[in-house]
């Protein structure tokens, strides 16, 4: 599923130019059936995986369905609440989807400490690269959203296999 979900995703950069769009551009043109595949896809691979490393299935769930929430809201000039939500909830989302996987490397500490260890260095370099393209881009487009899903799909991926 995280696969066929960054094969979707690759395949939307060709519908808008990354660097200066995000991918809810896409609700706005013609395209938006595929914005909304996309969140779809995302959602349930992101939830799906989670899945596999932790057994808080209706914190998972819920944090997904929020999620999902915020990314189905219309982002619009006439729609200035719901802009603000589409923007809030997926943000704050992401923001806890990273605190829990860095609650479930520090886990990973008690039983593993040299290899909890390297995962938090993949950790904390992945945020520091997403950290520096928002700073260089000094805003969120496609690429980052793109960087964001492939950071949490390789921590996962990395949990899931130790």
């Amino acid at each position: 599923m995280q696969i066929i979900t960054l094969i979707y995703s690759i395949i939307l950069l060709f519908f808008y130019h990354p660097l200066y769009q995000n991918y809810t551009n896409l609700m706005n043109t013609s395209f938006s059936f595929f914005y909304y595949i996309w969140c779809v896809l995302l959602t349930l691979s992101l939830c799906l995986t989670f899945f596999k490393v932790t057994s808080l299935k209706k914190f998972i769930i819920f944090l997904s369905l929020f999620f999902f929430i915020g990314l189905i809201l219309p982002y619009h000039k006439n729609y200035p609440i719901f802009s603000t939500l589409h923007v809030f909830i997926p943000l704050s989302c992401i923001i806890i989807a990273l605190l829990f996987l860095a609650y479930l490397i520090k886990n990973k500490q008690k039983s593993e400490p040299i290899l909890a260890h390297k995962i938090y260095l993949w950790f904390s370099y992945g945020l520091s690269i997403i950290a520096m393209f928002i700073i260089f881009f000094s805003q969120i487009n496609g690429l980052i959203e793109i960087g964001v899903l492939l950071f949490i799909n390789f921590i996962l991926y990395v949990l899931q296999r130790s």
